[in-house]
């Protein structure tokens, strides 16, 4: 006959939250300070860069490409505001390069 023990659980969580509250708090506070403090961009960018991972895995990748790929967005997101020099760089040079004149 298999005993329930719910009880037991309850009281260890009652008395780890009485021994444990400041530590508890702390922590929680240390997470929300800590997001407050990244700001609503740093949010997006963690966001897309989860959106990354969670679709490379989806796609069914493993987890070290799946990280890879979450590194890259990163790259990319926080890099964003170089990529329109970067692209009419690549414009400019399509244009002005000597082409190879084919036989």
């Amino acid at each position: 006959m298999k005993t329930n023990r719910n009880w037991l659980w309850i009281v260890v969580g009652i008395i780890a939250v009485l021994f444990f509250a400041d530590e508890v708090f702390s922590v929680i506070g240390a997470v929300l300070g800590l997001i407050f403090s990244i700001g609503f961009t740093g949010l997006l960018i963690l966001a897309i860069a989860a959106a990354g991972f969670f679709v490379a895995m989806a796609v069914g990748l493993s987890v070290g490409a799946a990280v890879l790929v979450s590194l890259v967005v990163l790259a990319f997101a926080l890099f964003s505001w170089l990529w329109p020099y970067l692209l009419v760089g690549f414009i400019i040079y399509l244009l002005v390069r000597n082409r190879p004149k084919t036989v």
